[in-house]
């Protein structure tokens, strides 16, 4: 009784020993920065338990064996074979199915050049959720499988066997984890360099798109002018400009353009753009402003195809006269600071530019007396919230407007924005803004 009780102590002792040093192992192997490092360290910590030919981890995929790492003679060498599971034969396929450790004989080498022999199998548990791969209908519960090709012994110590099923027991999930890590850091590696990539090419887009918008404030007889141009993201849907309609009469009537695009971003940008330059390829002396919208919406409709549409406000003024011609495609309504205060709302009667075949706008006539401010602007402002969700609104901007009656076009854009600043008690802006300001003399 005595020495059946000391031969169990013994057998629980060496099972406990071998535990911990699979225990060991994996502590070490778990120091690792990467999936091929983990492995390495593992094969490493296994040579010298178990005098081999060649010893190789493998992982277990669809129909084959994809090579983590391998030593030869406990040297490293080179990895990346893929093993045919079908080609394998029977005896290993089993030995999957029923997921036990085996000793095979005739089996291929894992060394070039070297003659079939035995081999020990022994199959690690390990998946992290998800389905399990399947070959030929035969599903397999191991993740991995440790190939020791040509063992020295015909038949392994208890305690060295011992040791090799409890690393089984335990490193497939340590492995899987390292691959998903892997997985994961390429991605994200991945994703990193893309987005690089792209905000290279915003901050192009941005620099092209800049160049594309005044540079300075002209200086016109009759005029003074200011505008603010703050976009939301690094590039906008927001376009303005002023410019002769006849390049060789600088001081001549101009062309005063505030347009919104739909949505955001690049394509918004892409679209400001080529709006920018169907407008100045369309505008010309002598041609109605409805006529100029028409083309430019047809223009657009036949190259965005609805993708985007644009609100525009469109304008000729004479800075000798005063007099304002204007046509609006559905962009909000403009605003004039009348000389005593009041303000005039230019109300919008088209539909957008860039939507509809039908598009049939109308133009009319405002005249603009000494003192007078028109302001012209997206609705980056009478949308802007407070943090209760309320809109800055239209009846504000007018307010605020009329009482900057006596102030030029600098000031008149800094109150608003102030204004406008102060209602958002520190909100980001989630839209485009534009304003631009233009006194008569």
């Amino acid at each position: 009784m005595d020495d059946l009780q000391n031969l169990q102590t013994r057998q629980l002792k060496a099972r406990l020993e071998s535990i911990a040093t699979a225990g060991e192992i994996l502590r070490v192997s778990l120091g690792g920065t990467s999936l091929s490092e983990a492995v390495r360290t593992l094969l490493l910590g296994l040579v010298d338990l178990v005098p081999c030919r060649a010893l190789c981890l493998f992982e277990i995929a669809p129909k084959s064996l994809r090579e983590l790492g391998r030593l030869v003679e406990g040297d490293e060498a080179a990895t990346g074979k893929i093993l045919n599971l079908e080609e394998a034969g029977e005896p290993v396929l089993e030995m999957l199915r029923l997921h036990r450790h085996a000793m095979l004989d005739s089996l291929p080498s894992l060394v070039s050049g070297a003659p079939a022999g035995r081999a020990i199998l022994i199959p690690f548990e390990g998946r992290l959720g998800g389905t399990l791969p399947e070959n030929a209908g035969e599903s397999f519960q191991a993740s991995h499988l440790l190939w020791i090709d040509e063992p020295e012994s015909s038949e392994l110590p208890a305690e060295i066997l011992d040791t090799l099923i409890a690393l089984a027991s335990q490193a497939g999930v340590l492995l899987t984890g390292f691959r998903y890590r892997d997985d994961l850091e390429r991605t994200y590696s991945a994703l990193r360099e893309a987005n690089q990539r792209l905000q290279r090419d915003i901050d192009r887009a941005k620099r092209i798109q800049e160049g594309l918008l005044p540079h300075g404030i002209p200086k016109i007889a009759g005029l003074e002018m200011d505008w603010r141009y703050l976009p939301a993201e690094k590039v906008s849907g927001d376009y303005f400009d002023c410019f002769p309609i006849d390049p060789d009469l600088p001081d001549g009537p101009q062309c005063l353009v505030i347009a919104d695009v739909s949505g955001h971003g690049i394509s918004a940008s892409m679209v400001m753009v080529m709006f920018k330059v169907l407008l100045k390829r369309e505008i010309r002396p002598g041609r109605d402003l409805t006529e100029v919208l028409r083309r430019l919406n047809r223009t657009l409709l036949e190259q965005v195809g609805g993708i985007h549409f644009v609100t525009v406000f469109l304008a000729t003024i004479d800075p000798v006269t005063g007099s304002m011609e204007w046509c609006s495609a559905g962009h909000c309504p403009q605003l004039i600071l009348k000389a005593d205060g009041t303000v005039e709302e230019l109300m919008a009667d088209g539909v957008f530019v860039g939507m509809f075949d039908d598009f049939l706008p109308e133009s009319r006539v405002a005249p603009l007396s000494s003192g007078d401010t028109l302001l012209l602007y997206t609705d980056g402002i009478t949308e802007a919230e407070d943090p209760t969700g309320e809109l800055f609104g239209m009846d504000r901007l007018k307010r605020q407007l009329s009482q900057a009656k006596d102030n030029g076009p600098k000031a008149v854009l800094d109150g608003l924005l102030g204004a406008m600043s102060h209602f958002e008690e520190g909100l980001a802006r989630q839209d485009d803004l534009t304003l631009v300001a233009v006194r008569v003399c």
